[in-house]
Parts: C-alpha cells; sequence; structure tokens
C-alpha cells in the first residue's frame, strides 16, 4: 500500500483539501485531519500521535511510546482494503511550529521516517513568504495575538531562534524530505499557480488543476470533487478590533508560558494517556473566548486600515533571508518559481 504525507503549508488551502479531496477521494483511505469535520482523525491514537507525538512531544517523553506507534501504524497500514490506492495523513503543523513549544521540522520529519517508512510520498503546498506571513498573521490574531503587524514582525525577527521563520526556508524543507524520503518522493507546489483571483479557487470546479496534479503524483484516478472554503479569515477591517479585545481576554496564543495554545486539541491525549480529565467548559473555554471576541470584532461598527507596516530593517532582513533561500530552492527544482517568489514585498 502506498503512503503520503501532505505537510502543509499552512495557508495554503490545506483545510479544504483535508475536508474536499483526501477524506472524499474514493481512492484515498485518509486518516486524518478533516474526517467530519476540520479537526477529525481516523481514531485518538492518530489524533495523539499528530496532535502531540509528532508535534510538540520532547524526546524522552516520545521515546516511551514510538515503538507502540509504528506497531499500530503498520498495522492499519497492512489493514487498508484493496479499494483504496494509498493511505496517509495531512496536517501542516508538519511543515511548521505554530507555537514556541513546537518539535523542529528536522526531529518531525525523522519521525515521520520512521513510523511511515522511507518510500513515502510527500507533498508540499508553499506560497511566497511573504503573503503566507501577511495571512498568519490574520490568523494569529484570530487565535489571541494581542498586537498590529510591526508588532508580529518585530517578534517573529526577535525569537527566529525558536518560531517559524526557518521552517519558511523551502529549500532547507525540501533539502530534509528529499534527503530522508528521496527527490522522486518529494513534490512541491505552489500556491500561486492554483489561487483564483478572489483569493480562493472558485467552488463548484470539477477536477480543478490542483486536484489533477495530487492525482498524477499519487497516481490515482481524477474524480469529480469540489474544493469548498472553510475557516473563513477575519475581514481585514476587523483584524486590528480583535487584536484590542485579545488584550482584555487572553486566549490560545496568549496564554501564559506554561499554558497551550489549542488545548481542546490535545484533549484526547490528556484523558488516554495521563487520565487527566476536565470539564468540556474547561477544555473549550478557549474556543469559547474565541468566538464570543470574533463576535464583538464584527458588532463593532469602526473600520480599522490594517496596514502590513513594520521596521525596514526587519523586513529587509527577511527579504533577503526568504530570496535566497528561494533562488536555492529554484535550482533544486530545475523549474522557474513564480515571479513573487523573486522579489518580495508585503
Amino acid at each position: 500500500m502506498k503512503k503520503y504525507i501532505h505537510i502543509g503549508y499552512p495557508k495554503n488551502f490545506s483545510t479544504s483539501l483535508q475536508r474536499d479531496y483526501f477524506s472524499k477521494h474514493p481512492e484515498i483511505f485518509h486518516l486524518g485531519i478533516g474526517i467530519n469535520n476540520n479537526l477529525g482523525y481516523r481514531d485518538s491514537i492518530i489524533e495523539k500521535a499528530f496532535e502531540v507525538y509528532l508535534k510538540t512531544c520532547k524526546s524522552f517523553k516520545y521515546k516511551e511510546v514510538e515503538e507502540d506507534l509504528v506497531e499500530y501504524f503498520s498495522k492499519v497500514f497492512n489493514t487498508v482494503e484493496e479499494k483504496y490506492k494509498v493511505v496517509g495523513v495531512s496536517s501542516e503543523h508538519i511543515s511548521f511550529a505554530f507555537t514556541h513549544d513546537g518539535l523542529s521540522s528536522e526531529e518531525k520529519a525523522k519521525r515521520l521516517k520512521v513510523i511511515f517508512g522511507p518510500d513515502t510520498k510527500i507533498i508540499m503546498i508553499v506560497r511566497n513568504q511573504f503573503e503566507l506571513i501577511k495571512s498568519l498573521y490574520r490568523e494569529c490574531v484570530r487565535v489571541g495575538f494581542s498586537g498590529d503587524f510591526s508588532k508580529f514582525i518585530k517578534l517573529i525577527y526577535k525569537y527566529q531562534d525558536r518560531n517559524f521563520i526557518y521552517d519558511f526556508r523551502y529549500d532547507f524543507v525540501y533539502e530534509l524530505y528529499t534527503n530522508l524520503f528521496g527527490k522522486e518522493n518529494v513534490k512541491v507546489l505552489f500556491f500561486e499557480d492554483y489561487k483564483k483571483e478572489k483569493n480562493e479557487m472558485k467552488q463548484g470546479d470539477v477536477n480543478v488543476q490542483l486536484f489533477e496534479d495530487l492525482n498524477d503524483f499519487l497516481e490515482l484516478s481524477n474524480a469529480p470533487m469540489e474544493l469548498k472554503h472553510y475557516n473563513e479569515a477575519i475581514p481585514a477591517n476587523k483584524v486590528l478590533i480583535k487584536a484590542k479585545l485579545n488584550e482584555q481576554k487572553q486566549h490560545d496564543i496568549g496564554n501564559h508560558l506554561l499554558e497551550s495554545a489549542e488545548k481542546h486539541r490535545i484533549k484526547k491525549y490528556l484523558e488516554d494517556d495521563l487520565g487527566f480529565f476536565e470539564e468540556e467548559r474547561k477544555v473549550y473555554s478557549d474556543v469559547l473566548v474565541k468566538r464570543e471576541l470574533i463576535e464583538r470584532a464584527f458588532i463593532d461598527e469602526k473600520e480599522l486600515e490594517l496596514k502590513y507596516e513594520a521596521d525596514t530593517l526587519f523586513i529587509e532582513e527577511l527579504k533577503e533571508f526568504y530570496e535566497k533561500g528561494n533562488k536555492r530552492l529554484e535550482n533544486y527544482l530545475e523549474q522557474k518559481l513564480p515571479k513573487s517568489y523573486k522579489s518580495l514585498i508585503f
């Protein structure tokens, strides 16, 4: 049975592909995410693997469960029905560390190779880094960040030793995965090649080019499918209102150092592996606060202009850093990258 791992990146059709491609293609046995809902997995063991053991779990703790995980996934791979041609997973958290407690990309990749094997197909969907950072800023505000874009850039530049800045050096990530899984097994696709004029793929399209390219790489048949839009972003004129509200009520990435963002995603791990149970209102407290503040931001009649401005020093350093990597990636792939990768601007 052939295997695949879609490693992301975030804000690159990930949720839409999880819900409408990987979990719905008749020849794919999808393990998660995207089964029935945005965070759905095939079962609780697979959920714990990708929400804890392949995401944040330090080595000593991970070693306690590695053998069991390898055995369990092997059993899953070997019992998939013959009607399916491929089996695998999709998680943008594999490609980057959303929070400072996330594992390095290298450690995640090494663990995936042990669990899935070196013959696994790897799918990378990348995006102009500056556009991705802008989109990620809006997402961070949605889940608790309380600053403007200038503060966001300053902080990710200042703490680049522990955040996602290096995860967006696609040349480094490509090197990592080709060394572990082989060049023939790593496919890089560009968000810009599939993006429609109105920021997303047109609903109702069947056999859109992205589907066809994924089917070609995974050696699957083309099937009639629609790519819908999930996880609606906060409108630009409401982002700064939500950021101000985040100062009043901390949640998710606004939590203190010893807390965790998106605590509801590790519910199964806490209950099954640690025997730690909490009331539902406690588990989903951050979700409730997030929803409340988003509603308040929409009700607020002010329309603040979101400007993607930051200290020139930080922008120029990031620009040089990423453009250098994009040039190396172009050489690796032996193909031209979309124009926006060569002269990054916010």
